[in-house]
């Protein structure tokens, strides 16, 4: 698989900058992709996804996520309070990405609204407190480049057009008025 049709298929919607809390709870799907849990405000839970490419990028931040994970179950006096405090600990984390809407069902078979964040890039500190950007930009072939081009200026020129039949319209009022 090229760089570009990975990037295709992830990266269907504009990127986005988010500001990320992640929680030490990883998991893997059942294409080998990292999931991580985090929280985005207004204190909701999401996943963010390291897929593809991106998920050797993500060594530095795995290894801290799990720093994170031993620092919080070396505090914990039990099992309970261990998943407690663990779900307390945060990394901040500034993703850029975009959103992806999936349905799981709970325990009752009602299906419900889980969002990942796919990420592209993202940047942390690290455990020594420099800053870290890791992952990459998506691959876009150029022909999505110019289609989004195209559009941009059909826009811009539909818009300009309104505004000027607006204008000669009142133009033409002023006219009948006078």
């Amino acid at each position: 698989m090229t760089p570009q049709s990975e990037d295709a298929g992830l990266f269907k919607r504009e990127l986005r900058d988010v500001p990320v809390e992640l929680i030490p709870v990883v998991n893997r799907n059942n294409r080998g992709d990292l999931l991580i849990k985090g929280i985005v405000r207004p204190d909701a839970e999401i996943e963010v996804l390291f897929a593809g490419r991106r998920k050797p990028e993500a060594a530095g931040l795995l290894h801290r996520i799990k720093k994170l994970r031993e620092q919080g179950l070396r505090t914990a006096t039990n099992g309970h309070e261990a998943m407690m405090q663990i779900r307390r600990l945060r990394l901040p984390v500034q993703v850029r990405g975009n959103w992806r809407i999936r349905f799981e069902p709970d325990e009752e078979g009602w299906d419900l609204k889980c969002y990942q964040l796919l990420a592209a890039q993202w940047a942390f500190t690290d455990h020594k407190g420099f800053n870290v950007l890791c992952g990459f930009p998506p691959e876009v072939p150029d022909d999505r480049l110019q289609d989004r081009a195209r559009a941009a200026r059909a826009h811009l020129a539909a818009s300009r057009a309104r505004v000027a039949e607006r204008h000669a319209q009142r133009s033409d009022r002023m006219t009948e008025q006078g």
